[in-house]
């Protein structure tokens, strides 16, 4: 009886090992994935913004598959295996004439996720286990989403701003999507809607809801409402503080609080602290319906 019980234990000691072995092939893979596509896109010179939204979708999938159990499959399946090499060589094919203005960059990811969860899952288990692939989507359904919701935006981010302004005593005139301020102005344009930052922040709680789930959507809707308006209110700050400097922009010899925050750098510090509540408020929800 000892005999048998220590061959039990070698044996499932050795199972485990070569599922071990297995998950550690697919996450270095994986790890290689992410990294080609993180690469890719600093190579391409992409916005900050498609950076760092690239950066926390890969986090949150590698984080997803560290923390779910993946099981590999035993059995290759010839027809399979062939799919998913192909798939692999046309899109690391068509990545060679990718640049900037190429919208495949946003599915490159999507593409490879895809044909890596082919390589190692079967087809059905693909469909059933849709959460990683489903945030790389979140990429391209981001920039699909922008001019739309820039369109809804922009006339309700003039019209706030100019209340903010004279609310405040900075006497102001609005003028369609252009607001006067001290004989200068600003046009208040689609990238100024706060459409990015918005998208920006949804896509942060998407991916928090699916590494740490929510009992009930009705707490997911709370919260991406929430996280639309704190990030709508900054950037009505935003636009706020760029109407009272404007009269610094373009100014060569010495800084310009304007071009800053007009910049990629200075609207960063918006979009932090707009995720930084956000994720303080979807916290605060999570731990009290755990």
């Amino acid at each position: 009886m000892g005999y048998y019980g220590q061959w039990l234990f070698i044996s499932y000691i050795k199972s485990k090992m070569g599922i071990l072995k297995n998950f550690s092939y697919f996450r270095f893979t994986l790890l290689t994935l992410i990294t080609l596509n993180i690469i890719l896109l600093n190579y391409l010179k992409m916005s900050y913004y498609s950076q760092i939204i690239n950066l926390l979708i890969s986090y949150g999938i590698y984080d997803f598959y560290n923390n779910v159990e993946f099981k590999v499959e035993k059995k290759v399946n010839i027809f399979k295996t062939i799919l998913a090499f192909s798939l692999l060589i046309i899109t690391l094919y068509r990545s060679f004439w990718l640049h900037i203005n190429d919208n495949f960059i946003f599915l490159f990811f999507p593409l490879l996720l895809i044909s890596l969860d082919l390589f190692f899952n079967n087809i059905f288990n693909t469909i059933n286990n849709l959460k990683p692939i489903l945030m790389a989507l979140l990429f391209p359904i981001g920039k699909l989403l922008f001019i739309p919701l820039s369109i809804v935006l922009t006339p309700f981010s003039t019209l706030f701003t100019w209340i903010t302004l004279n609310a405040l005593g900075f006497y102001s005139v609005m003028s369609g999507q252009e607001i006067f301020f001290s004989n200068s102005g600003i046009n208040i344009t689609f990238s100024c809607s706060g459409a990015g930052q918005i998208i920006f922040s949804f896509t942060a709680m998407l991916i928090f809801n699916f590494c740490f789930p929510l009992k009930n959507r009705k707490f997911l809707l709370i919260q991406l409402f929430r996280t639309f308006l704190f990030t709508f209110s900054i950037n009505i700050i935003r636009l706020f503080l760029l109407t009272i400097f404007v009269n610094t922009a373009g100014r060569v010899d010495d800084f310009s609080i304007f071009d800053y925050l007009h910049g990629g750098n200075g609207g960063l510090f918006f979009t932090f602290f707009s995720i930084l509540i956000s994720c303080e408020s979807y916290k605060r929800i999570y731990f009290r319906n755990i």
